[in-house]
């Protein structure tokens, strides 16, 4: 990625760029192109499937289903419009995960009072 960001390209493209690391790693990672983004103000087109990382690095998504471009919005505008159903579960994928690792730690946190 450093190699890439100083040949000082127009565009930079990233294909799943964080796919094989640890969470925490890439937790950081993501954290530390976010930042590169904003200072440099780089275009940056990163092809993900992972909707978590979509929604908190994109500026706007480009959801595709078999080679089909869906929609293109911002985060919030796939939240809040989504153009069809597989675009409201992908959106809806983030907040459905969160929700099953409360309730494993509520179960946890129950079973031990």
């Amino acid at each position: 990625m450093a190699r890439a960001i100083a040949a000082e390209p127009p565009v930079l493209l990233m294909d799943e760029p964080f796919g094989a690391l640890d969470p925490l790693t890439r937790d950081h990672l993501q954290q530390e192109l976010s930042d590169l983004h904003a200072r440099l103000g780089l275009t940056i087109v990163l092809v993900t499937h992972d909707m978590t990382e979509a929604m908190l690095l994109a500026d706007r998504i480009g959801v595709m289903d078999e080679g089909r471009l869906l929609q293109v919005g911002t985060p919030a505008e796939l939240i809040r419009h989504p153009s069809c159903g597989i675009v409201r579960d992908l959106v809806a994928t983030p907040k459905r995960q969160a929700d099953r690792i409360e309730r494993i730690a509520r179960a946890q946190t129950d079973s031990r009072a």
